[in-house]
């Protein structure tokens, strides 16, 4: 049927009209690192904006729910906008946050966490600490990733595979940036590379097609690592546990220092890497351990011949959080007590749903900011057997 225009209304359907710009006020910061605003029913999202800005939006992107957005002027700043530090920033992928004061940062990720819980986990009214800070805002990373091109070391543009070339990281520790502006970077590795710094000590390593290095996984803040650790032994201290499993256990980092600790204790490590486990069995030799093994395996598939029932098990798993089989196991053989690190909260709470939907109990939940001028949040979880 044809309208008086001749627009076929059955045959066609009119392009949705996309206003080229508006006007909107930002409500929140997400877990994304942008911030939120709506305009009617639709929620968009807007990177590098502050709760409290009003700005004047380019719609990049449109969705039946929610809508991405660029910012064309800010027409009126927030209390709380800042300047960034960081000549790249807005450009770089780095940083999401340095246009944000820290005591914000923090404020948002604990909001985020908690809601996050709620919303996808089922779970409220958690027993949650306050969020532990970074000592150190800015030159805390122990380790960068990135490309090395013509002699020049690149990160990745924000949600994109261009490059950016930068001379110095704001947010990597002071040996680091004088690494790259003391060394010739064309006679160096080519390619993806990771410059870490350990008892100040810079290394340069090749990345592999894991996007890891042949010095495995560690953390990238020293400082909140430490307090991590810390906390990690106490809990597993207070257990009376006498069977310890770590599960994902890298180079076996935690689970010789827990042995080392605890020498009366029987401690397993666990995780697919043959590199890792043989640093891990190495440190246990020079340690001259006697009360700890390490098994080169996926954890999906050995849990069950581990014996868990009486254990205390810890889980440090990749953002994609943990394999379904893993969490069929712990369901069908619950350990006594459950501790969960976690650097994703979308996949924590998808797991602390199944997990206390199924005999376990959320003892405490913790947050550490092991990622300043980001978005990123580590999480600590204990739970125990119902």
């Amino acid at each position: 049927m044809k309208d008086k225009s001749g627009w076929n209304k059955y045959r066609h359907k009119r392009p949705e009209i996309v206003p080229r710009e508006s006007e909107l006020v930002i409500e929140s910061l997400t877990n994304a690192g942008d911030g939120l605003g709506r305009e009617e029913q639709r929620v968009i999202f807007v990177p590098y904006t502050v709760p409290g800005d009003r700005v004047r939006i380019k719609i990049t992107q449109r969705k039946k729910t929610y809508a991405l957005a660029s910012v064309v002027e800010i027409l009126e700043p927030s209390k709380d906008r800042i300047s960034a530090p960081c000549e790249y920033f807005e450009r770089c992928g780095g940083c999401d946050w340095q246009h944000v004061p820290y005591a914000v940062q923090l404020s948002a990720k604990q909001e985020q966490l908690t809601d996050t819980l709620a919303r996808i986990g089922l779970l409220e009214n958690l027993p949650m600490k306050t969020i532990t800070p970074s000592p150190q805002e800015y030159g805390y990373r122990n380790r960068i990733q990135g490309e090395i091109r013509a002699g020049q070391f690149h990160y990745k543009w924000r949600r994109s595979d261009q490059r950016i070339a930068i001379d110095k990281c704001v947010i990597a520790e002071d040996a680091i940036n004088e690494y790259l502006a003391s060394t010739d970077l064309t006679q160096t590795l080519q390619g993806r590379v990771e410059i870490s710094v350990e008892d100040g000590v810079v290394t340069m390593s090749a990345v592999n097609d894991r996007n890891s290095t042949e010095l495995g996984f560690r953390q990238v803040n020293t400082a909140v690592s430490d307090v991590l650790t810390a906390r990690l032994l106490e809990l597993v201290g207070k257990s009376e546990c006498q069977h310890i499993v770590d599960l994902y256990c890298g180079r076996g980092h935690w689970t010789n220092l827990i042995a080392q600790t605890h020498p009366d204790r029987k401690v397993v490590g666990v995780d697919v890497s043959a590199e890792n486990i043989d640093a891990a069995r190495a440190q246990t030799h020079e340690l001259a351990l006697e009360n700890v093994a390490f098994h080169q395996a996926e954890v999906e598939k050995t849990l069950k011949k581990l014996g868990i029932k009486e254990s205390l098990c810890i889980v440090d798993p990749p953002r994609s959080g943990l394999d379904t089989t893993v969490i069929d196991t712990l369901i069908e053989e619950p350990c006594k007590h459950l501790l969960y690190v976690s650097c994703h909260p979308a996949t924590l709470a998808r797991d602390l749903k199944r997990l206390t939907e199924s005999g376990y109990r959320v003892v405490s939940v913790e947050s550490l900011d092991m990622f300043p001028q980001t978005a990123h949040l580590e999480s600590l979880v204990h739970l125990e057997r119902i």
